[in-house]
């Protein structure tokens, strides 16, 4: 089985926070546990990006769903659309929206690709949790959110980068964690080819103690697999150059 969160599977292991069940690494500044840290991460990553109210919002690999629950309630969009793959985590976000009266629409079942059926500037916001580093041809990825964005908008994600280039010749050992050999990129690399498709950088943090060190600290009080891996995760950053980063991007 795949380790969390590099799982289509709903992580039943956590402690969640009903109805904001989540999937991301949480963000763990003051907190100590999953319970509070993983919608924390939620809130911070749209109150950096400033998110409006009554926004258009697409995001893309919305996981378990409780993401697009946060931002129906708390910012009440005009559109909120999303794209997840299909699998368990799909389906139990559908039963979420109904039990909560979360209007996503479209929800569609499949991967990033799927953005190609929207139109030419039709959100505000493009957000991408804890999905986008999955991604084959992240390039294209990129230049399709930058696609359906309207003028103004932003795109707002977290992506893994290594620090040296060197370590690029060791995109085997991300098999695992699901991560395409060509995502391993610098930050400037990520940067330079987001500003050639035309976005401009608006912000650019580096959250690897608040989310991943946070999250590998957490995930020593977790049953085995997830222990194991909290370890792997710790070595990589520890030895192989592993940051994690959070961007915001205007069209």
């Amino acid at each position: 089985m795949t380790p969390f969160p590099f799982s289509k599977s709903p992580a039943s292991v956590l402690p969640q926070s009903p109805p904001y069940f989540v999937s991301n690494f949480g963000y763990w500044e003051g907190d100590h546990s999953y319970q509070t840290a993983g919608v924390k991460f939620l809130s911070k990553f749209v109150s950096r990006s400033d998110l409006r109210p009554q926004s258009k919002i697409l995001e893309l690999g919305s996981g378990l769903g409780g993401s697009l629950v946060y931002w129906s309630k708390y910012y009440q969009p005009n559109l909120l659309s999303a794209i997840n793959l299909p699998g368990e985590q799909s389906d139990f976000a559908e039963q979420l929206f109904v039990s909560t009266d979360t209007k996503v629409v479209p929800f569609i079942h499949g991967g990033w690709e799927k953005i190609k059926t929207f139109g030419n500037s039709s959100y505000h916001y493009v957000f991408s949790l804890d999905a986008s580093y999955h991604f084959e041809n992240l390039q294209s990825f990129y230049k399709e959110s930058y696609r359906v964005l309207e003028p103004g908008g932003k795109f707002v994600f977290t992506n893994f980068q290594i620090t040296e280039s060197r370590f690029k010749k060791l995109w085997w050992l991300y098999i695992p964690f699901l991560i395409p050999k060509e995502n391993l990129k610098l930050v400037e690399e990520t940067i330079a080819e987001l500003k050639e498709i035309g976005f401009k950088e608006i912000k650019r943090e580096n959250w690897t103690k608040p989310v991943l060190l946070g999250f590998i600290e957490f995930s020593k009080t977790l049953p085995a697999s997830l222990k194991i891996f909290g370890k792997v995760l710790n070595l990589f950053v520890k030895n192989f150059g592993l940051t994690y980063h959070y961007y915001v991007f205007e069209k």
